[in-house]
């Protein structure tokens, strides 16, 4: 069963705790017309496929910690840090530890 969309107004905590981190892998806490926000869970050793998306993101590591492999080289995320990337810019995720990361994304229209 899918878990429900915020709705607006609603509070919902973010942390998971230890026990239950990878109980759900990605849930997508709300989804408008213009933004976008999941809540991701990997486990250790466990990665994304290099990817991008048309308009902005962060990616804001909750606990645990990430790896994102960009073009310029890779970042390493520990809980409390941001990471901005610009629109279309390509990059891969790897958990070096059990990990949860929030992903906030601005949704543009493709350019044809």
């Amino acid at each position: 069963m899918a878990t429900p969309h915020l709705h607006s107004g609603e509070v919902s905590n973010l942390l998971v705790p230890e026990g239950q981190l990878l109980a759900v892998s990605a849930h997508a806490l709300f989804k408008d017309e213009h933004l976008e926000v999941i809540r991701m869970n990997l486990a250790q050793g466990k990665s994304l496929p290099s990817h991008h998306v048309h308009g902005p993101l962060t990616i804001q590591c909750l606990s645990g910690e990430v790896q994102v492999e960009l073009q310029a080289g890779t970042k390493t995320m520990r809980a409390g840090d941001l990471l901005y990337l610009a629109a279309g810019l390509p990059h891969a995720v790897l958990a070096i530890s059990n990990t949860s990361f929030l992903v906030t994304i601005v949704l543009l229209k493709a350019v044809a």
